[in-house]
């Protein structure tokens, strides 16, 4: 490596390690409650897929999200015959 390579990777790492540090403390955004838009978003899709079972009001954001994405494909599956 050269002498600037080396300095500049010297300079950069320690801000890469201090991000990554933070980034572990951070809470983790999807395993709280689902937001009220991905409620809405979920019970007009559950409606449409005439599957209102899959709404409930006690979801975490990335359940809310595995189930807004399974729907969506559901749905464009069946618009898609």
């Amino acid at each position: 490596m050269t002498q600037a390579l080396m300095t500049r990777c010297q300079i950069v790492n320690p801000a890469i390690v201090a991000s990554a540090a933070a980034y572990d403390t951070l809470p983790d955004r999807m395993s709280g409650p689902m937001t009220r838009s991905q409620a809405l978003t979920l019970k007009s899709l559950a409606i449409e897929a005439y599957q209102p079972k899959q709404f409930e009001k006690e979801l975490t954001r990335a359940e809310a999200a595995r189930r807004i994405d399974a729907l969506k494909q559901e749905i464009a599956l069946a618009d898609s015959f």
